[in-house]
């Protein structure tokens, strides 16, 4: 028994001593070695030799205290070497250096030597693309290095911030003509979101606010055309020298003639650089020789015109010499739906139809307007038409009659304003009347009005002179109607 007891005894002591041997061996095995485990990214760029001069940047511009954080981040460091050549009025700017600096961190995490292009939003607001091992121009010396709270790369060159399109126009001395237009429609809005609330209006019961706060500047071109001044997405934006700028404004303004020389050149200098801006990002060895704007209008890129191209943050610009739009681009043929009327002279609805037809010519289906059988002289249907340019338009209209084989009308196109509903005569365009013949699907040419000024107009269609209550006397009937530029 004490034999047995003492066995037990050795046993149970060797059994100890290995696992408590192993257990240090295993202790030893998982102990962390790797530092890059233990330190975040301020403390991991700080102990690499390569990258001490971008080191002390993130220190004196205080962004070694952001990626010290618990945030996720992404670092591009340029090397000592890379950094030579930076210019020292950036060094010794501090905000400048603080949007360079912030020009090489995102937030996240991005993984270098990964195929395709992604486009990458930097601290500073600024995109820039990362393929596979290349930061926009910049290659990866050595990537992908961890830390707690993210990851660096080290890069052969640094990226400079960018301006985009919107800020290359203001800041550049390329052409001055275009810029003093594009910066002359700035203007100021009140928000109230920002603004300092000063009370409340006994009266009305609404916030009453420091008017001298909460204003907030805008642009008319960036508002209603395209904004070249967003960040998020890329455009490609045509700068015109002085030269061309004029030229292509000479062309413009017989065609916007108003009351004074100012408004009209204002709307043929919007009117002109509406089509200079794209999307998307067209490099110069993906530019065609044609682009199309927003508005359909085809600008001629040729690419002897091309002075220079500049990246941007958001895309490129591309400063021209010359451009010579084509007129009839600029100046689309207008078409004015019958189906879609603004107004009638009186109320008719019950002798009122909007139809769907097919055009044997065309074999395709149209839809239509109808107004029989209203009995009231000269009544008319109108169409509202905004910004009509000052020149002459030939027009005609697809009137479908296929209610009698007798024609219907006649009824004409005048063209002219409205005050209160009502025609202003004095600058009524009358065009002869026409007969509507039966089943008759082709454009009828009615004649040519002659705008002297720009701006809008009403088109009315009206039926015949006299009331009458017999069948399909008094009809109006329209398809549409097509004012062809004659230059």
């Amino acid at each position: 028994m004490m034999y047995q007891k003492n066995k037990m005894l050795f046993l149970i002591g060797l059994f100890v001593t290995v696992f408590l041997g192993c257990s240090k061996k295993w202790d030893d095995h998982n102990q962390v070695t790797d530092s890059n485990l233990t330190n975040n990214l301020a403390q991991a760029i700080q102990l690499n030799n390569n990258i001490g001069v971008f080191n002390s940047f993130l220190v004196r511009t205080g962004y070694d205290k952001v990626i010290s954080s618990s945030k996720t981040y992404t670092v591009w460091a340029p090397t000592d070497q890379a950094l030579l050549s930076l210019s020292p009025a950036i060094v010794n700017d501090t905000t400048q250096l603080k949007l360079f600096v912030a020009n090489h961190i995102s937030n996240q995490s991005y993984i270098m030597g990964v195929s395709g292009d992604q486009r990458i939003k930097m601290l500073n607001g600024k995109y820039i693309i990362i393929s596979g091992n290349k930061f926009d121009s910049a290659n990866v010396v050595t990537g992908n290095l961890y830390a707690t709270n993210g990851l660096y790369h080290v890069i052969d060159k640094f990226i400079p911030r960018y301006n985009n399109c919107w800020e290359f126009l203001n800041s550049s001395t390329l052409a001055p003509l275009m810029k003093n237009f594009m910066v002359s429609l700035n203007h100021n809005i009140f928000d109230p979101t920002i603004a300092t609330q000063t009370g409340v209006s006994s009266s009305t019961g609404l916030p009453v606010y420091d008017t001298s706060t909460g204003m907030v500047q805008k642009n008319y071109f960036l508002d209603s055309v395209m904004n070249v001044n967003d960040e998020t997405n890329q455009y490609t934006f045509v700068v015109l020298q002085d030269n061309s700028f004029t030229a292509e404004l000479n062309k413009l303004t017989p065609w916007f003639k108003t009351s004074t020389t100012d408004s009209t050149n204002n709307l043929s200098s919007m009117f002109l650089v509406r089509d200079l801006v794209f999307k998307g990002l067209y490099t110069p060895a993906q530019l065609p020789d044609t682009l199309v704007s927003q508005y359909g209008v085809k600008v001629p890129m040729t690419k002897a015109n091309i002075v220079a191209s500049y990246k941007t943050s958001n895309g490129i610009v591309y400063v021209m010499s010359q451009v010579n739009f084509t007129l009839a681009y600029k100046f689309p043929t207008i078409y004015i739906q019958g189906e879609n009327p603004s107004l009638f002279s009186l109320d008719r609805s019950g002798n009122t139809y909007y139809r769907v037809r097919n055009n044997p010519l065309t074999g395709l289906n149209f839809y239509d307007i109808l107004l029989t059988n209203y009995n009231v002289a000269n009544y008319f249907v109108d169409y509202f038409v905004r910004n009509i340019n000052s020149m002459r338009y030939n027009a005609y209209w697809v009137a479908v009659n296929d209610i009698q084989t007798t024609p219907l009308g006649p009824q004409k196109l005048v063209a002219g304003t409205t005050i209160g509903g009502n025609f202003n005569y004095n600058t009524v365009d009358t065009l002869s009347r026409v007969l509507v013949n039966y089943l008759n699907y082709a454009e009828v040419p009615l004649g040519q009005f002659n705008f002297t000024k720009f701006g809008n107009r009403d088109f009315c269609v009206y039926g015949p002179p006299t009331a009458s209550s017999t069948s399909n006397v008094d009809a109006i009937t329209l398809d549409y109607i097509k004012l062809v530029p004659a230059f």
